[in-house]
């Protein structure tokens, strides 16, 4: 009769079960392919005094192919990565190129005929002024002649 070995396989089960409640996480319950480590653009948003303030990663775009749009509380990027190329054989490539387009939800509302943007290094920064803060004011009614 041949004996029994007792194997801790837990580690590997767990492992790969692991493995698939990210895929699913990933599939269903992020904003994905458009936020995360994996998205292009970058963007990084910060809330100031007195604007809203985006640093976007563009390196190797030239600002002529980027479009910036901008309403009360939406911002969107869209643009094309244009690949160079050299003369010769490829033997690895890691860069890519195409169109993107990203679009978010800002937490605050903004000024869209304020919005600024300029290109430096590399790096796309979008300042966006804050709408004042709404207020509320009591409306005295008139007797009407």
């Amino acid at each position: 009769m041949k004996d029994l070995v007792r194997r801790n396989s837990g580690g590997e089960m767990e492992r790969i079960r692991s493995g698939i409640d990210q895929v699913f996480a990933d599939a269903f319950f992020r904003n994905w392919p458009s936020s995360g480590q994996g998205a292009f653009p970058q963007v990084d948003l910060y809330n100031t005094e007195g604007a809203l303030v985006a640093l976007i990663n563009l390196p190797g775009v030239e600002s002529e192919d980027v479009e910036i749009t901008a309403n009360n509380d939406t911002l969107t990027l869209s643009g094309e990565v244009k690949v160079q190329t050299a003369d010769g054989e490829l033997l690895w490539q890691e860069r890519s190129g195409g169109n993107f387009y990203r679009s978010f939800k800002l937490p605050v509302p903004i000024k869209a005929d304020q919005v600024d943007a300029t290109f430096k290094a590399g790096v796309l920064r979008i300042e966006m002024p804050k709408i004042d803060e709404l207020k509320s004011r009591t409306i005295k009614i008139k007797e009407s002649k």
